[in-house]
C-alpha cells in the first residue's frame, strides 16, 4: 500500500523555490500551485518506467511478459497470427530480443506520462541545506509551507528510493504498480525525505479517473493550505514580506537565518 504523507504521521510539508515574484504572486492571489510535468524533471530516471530486466532470468515471468506482448500487438497491429507465433517463439528464446521490448515500451510509454501527469514535490525538514541551495536559488529563492489538514495536501504520497530499477512487471495495471512509475527514485535522492502530490491535467487525464487534477498545470488549494512563507538567507526578505502582506496577509513570512558557529538554519518570524 503507498504511504501519504498524513498516514506517516506528519502534518505540514514543505516546497522549495526560486524567487519570482508573478509566480509566488499568482499563488497568494489564486491559491493555485504551478505542477511540473515529469519531462521538465532534473534527474532523467524520474517518473519514467525503467522496467528491470532481470525480472526475465524467472521463466515464469519471462511467460507472463511474453504473453502480455503477444496480446498487445493482436490488439494494436495487423500482425498475422503466424507472426505473433513467430514472435512468442522468439522473445521465449532470446534473452536480449526480451530485454530490447522493455527497453522499447520504457521509451514509448514516457511522453504519454509527460502529458498526463503533472507532480508537485515536497520535503519534511524546511531546514534542508542542500533543499535550499538545489531547489531555491542557493538560498535566494523561497520555501512554502503547507497544511496538510486538507482534501488535497493529505494525500501527498511518499517517495519510494532504490538502488536498483524496481521489479516492475509490464503486465501489472494495478494503480499501486502505476504509482510506483511515479515514486520511484535512486537512493542518491534519499536526502530529500520527498512526498509528492501527483495530478492528471484535466484534458489529458484518463476517462473517469479519481485523481487530483490539473489545468495548464495549475492545481487549486483550498483555501488555508498555504500557511507560511520562509524567506532564504540571501533573498531579499523585506520585499518578498510586503508582497505576502499585501496579496495574502492570512500567510505569515518568516526568515531562515544562519546559526551562527553552525552549518544550519534556523526558522525566525
Amino acid at each position: 500500500m503507498t504511504n501519504t504523507a498524513w498516514s506517516d504521521g506528519h502534518r505540514v510539508l514543505y516546497h522549495w523555490q526560486r524567487y519570482d515574484e508573478a509566480r509566488l504572486a499568482h499563488t497568494l492571489s489564486t491559491r493555485q500551485i504551478y505542477c511540473s510535468s515529469p519531462g521538465a524533471f532534473n534527474d532523467p530516471w524520474d517518473c519514467k518506467p525503467h522496467f528491470n530486466s532481470e525480472v526475465l532470468a524467472d521463466p515464469a515471468e519471462n511467460k507472463r511478459h511474453v504473453q502480455w506482448a503477444v496480446e498487445l500487438c493482436s490488439r494494436k497491429t495487423s500482425m498475422s497470427a503466424a507472426d505473433l507465433d513467430r514472435m512468442r517463439a522468439i522473445l521465449l528464446t532470446d534473452h536480449a530480443k526480451a530485454t530490447e521490448l522493455l527497453n522499447n515500451l520504457s521509451a514509448a510509454m514516457a511522453p504519454e506520462i509527460n502529458s498526463r501527469y503533472r507532480v508537485y514535490c515536497l520535503g519534511l525538514d524546511a531546514g534542508n541545506l542542500l533543499m535550499w541551495a538545489h531547489y531555491a536559488d542557493d538560498h535566494r529563492g523561497i520555501c512554502l509551507e503547507f497544511d496538510l489538514r486538507n482534501d488535497v495536501l493529505c494525500g501527498a504520497l511518499r517517495c519510494e528510493y532504490f538502488p536498483e530499477f524496481p521489479l516492475m512487471r509490464v503486465y501489472d495495471n494495478s494503480e499501486e504498480a502505476n504509482l510506483l512509475i511515479l515514486l520511484a527514485k535512486g537512493d542518491a535522492w534519499a536526502y530529500e525525505q520527498e512526498y509528492r502530490l501527483i495530478a492528471q491535467e484535466r484534458g489529458a487525464a484518463v476517462p473517469g479517473a479519481y485523481t487530483l487534477m490539473t489545468d495548464q498545470s495549475f492545481l487549486q488549494l483550498p483555501e488555508g493550505a498555504l500557511r507560511s512563507v520562509f524567506v532564504g538567507c540571501q533573498a531579499d526578505y523585506a520585499g518578498i514580506r510586503r508582497l505576502v502582506e499585501r496579496l495574502a496577509p492570512q500567510v505569515r513570512v518568516k526568515r531562515a537565518d544562519r546559526v551562527p558557529n553552525r552549518y544550519r538554519l534556523a526558522i525566525k518570524d
